[in-house]
């Protein structure tokens, strides 16, 4: 499961309060700066965001959780070296931590980097076996890579947890197809269509299994799914 280290540092906060008036202060900055970090996040002004969360950093630079919202709202901007650089950091101080090494999975993804970002995400995975995000991520980086099988194995363990999962059964019928296994691609691309009628790319791809038209180039969709989530705070 996810490892948590709130505990720690509330313990930590409740030593540094008892210490002295500055370190009160100390906290008390962190704090603020988190908070207004989180708000302008729920603004989606990402820049905003990070720099709050920076200057929550430098009060505090001993908390994951800081760095940890600073490179999601720097993956919410597409600020991508950024991002990866303070999911690294949240790693350095918490080893396992699998939200840390979630995200900088994803990163990595976008910055094309699938073998590290397939690292990544097996190890968040093994921490957490309820991630499933990190599942599809981690079939699209085998997808890109035409590791099909791996990607088709990726994608199939999404859809047990996600029958109705659209973009997992659009992917892994791209899979299918380009394995040369029309029959399977074909009741992907149905339960497509099933769920999404209109589905343009769909339509496209089972015409193109009838020969009946071309079927869309490359692999559907541009990335694994939308821009990040802003920072929740911890």
């Amino acid at each position: 499961m996810t490892y948590k280290t709130t505990a720690i540092i509330g313990c930590s906060v409740v030593a540094l309060l008892t210490a002295s008036p500055s370190a009160t202060l100390f906290a008390q900055d962190d704090a603020e700066a988190a908070r207004k970090g989180v708000e302008l996040a729920k603004k989606k002004d990402y820049d905003g965001a990070a720099e709050a969360f920076g200057k929550a950093i430098k009060a505090n630079p001993k908390a994951a959780r800081h760095y940890a919202n600073r490179g999601k709202a720097y993956r919410a901007a597409g600020k991508l070296d950024q991002a990866e650089d303070d999911f690294s950091k949240v790693i350095e101080l918490e080893p396992k931590n699998s939200d840390a090494l979630s995200e900088r999975g994803k990163v990595r993804v976008s910055q094309k980097k699938y073998d590290e970002a397939i690292e990544d995400l097996t190890k968040a995975i093994d921490l957490d076996d309820d991630d499933v995000d990190s599942v599809r991520f981690r079939g699209f980086a085998h997808l890109s890579k035409q590791d099909f099988d791996k990607a088709i194995e990726d994608y199939s363990e999404v859809l047990e947890k996600k029958p109705k999962d659209v973009e997992a059964l659009r992917r892994r019928g791209f899979a299918y197809v380009s394995k040369g296994d029309k029959e399977k691609a074909r009741e992907d691309f149905e339960a497509v269509l099933k769920a999404k009628p209109n589905d343009e790319d769909a339509t496209s791809r089972l015409k193109a299994l009838e020969g009946k038209g071309a079927a869309p180039a490359g692999a559907p969709g541009a990335s694994p799914s939308t821009a990040g989530a802003p920072p929740a705070g911890r």
